[in-house]
């Protein structure tokens, strides 16, 4: 337990919404789900979770997300150039947290996730916090996934990331100081790069 936390360090969540939907062949993140576009479901359960995050910033590119969530206050931190890779959101993110808190941790989500649940995401989190792990990662199985958690102790490091990979190179790096937490279902950590 390399980079020791504290149970009462503010967390901010930064929601990554500036994907290309390359595979998807529209922009998913619009994709309506049970009639709501997808990337609403974390953007939803970022509010409800209001008494966990300090901090609500959303890094996008799409007109729409930007319209939608400066108006739900969200801080928004526009990337208009998603073939940077998601590295580049990464950086800008923390840039955007940077500015507001001087220490505590960043939770990162990912917009293409509708079937994780606000249950999981705070039994996650809590258990991270008391963990004294400096990272933190959502998994099942083997299988790891998002969200993940970094403590200031790493913002830096995610700062200086390039290319297509995002914090998973910095979890990779530190596997002594991860924390993983097991999700009940796989299903929570399937992101949607199909249609139904």
């Amino acid at each position: 337990m390399v980079g020791k936390t504290s149970e009462t360090a503010p967390m901010a969540l930064v929601l990554l919404a500036a994907g290309a939907s390359r595979r998807f062949g529209e922009n998913k993140l619009l994709y309506p789900i049970n009639g709501k576009p997808m990337y609403r479901y974390m953007a939803d359960m970022g509010e409800n979770m209001g008494d966990v995050f300090q901090e609500k910033i959303v890094v996008t590119g799409y007109d729409e997300i930007i319209r939608d969530l400066s108006a739900r206050n969200w801080t928004v931190v526009e990337n208009r150039e998603p073939e940077a890779g998601i590295s580049r959101s990464v950086a800008l993110g923390v840039k955007a947290i940077r500015e507001r808190l001087l220490q505590g941790a960043i939770c990162f989500a990912v917009c293409d996730q509708p079937y994780l649940t606000e249950a999981t995401c705070r039994k996650f989190l809590r258990e991270w916090s008391g963990s004294g792990y400096g990272l933190g990662s959502l998994a099942f199985g083997e299988q790891e996934g998002n969200p993940a958690v970094f403590s200031d102790r790493y913002w830096e490091e995610l700062e200086h990331l390039t290319g297509d990979r995002g914090g998973r190179q910095v979890l990779r790096r530190h596997r002594e100081d991860v924390f993983f937490y097991q999700a009940s279902d796989a299903r929570e950590l399937k992101d949607m790069d199909r249609k139904l």
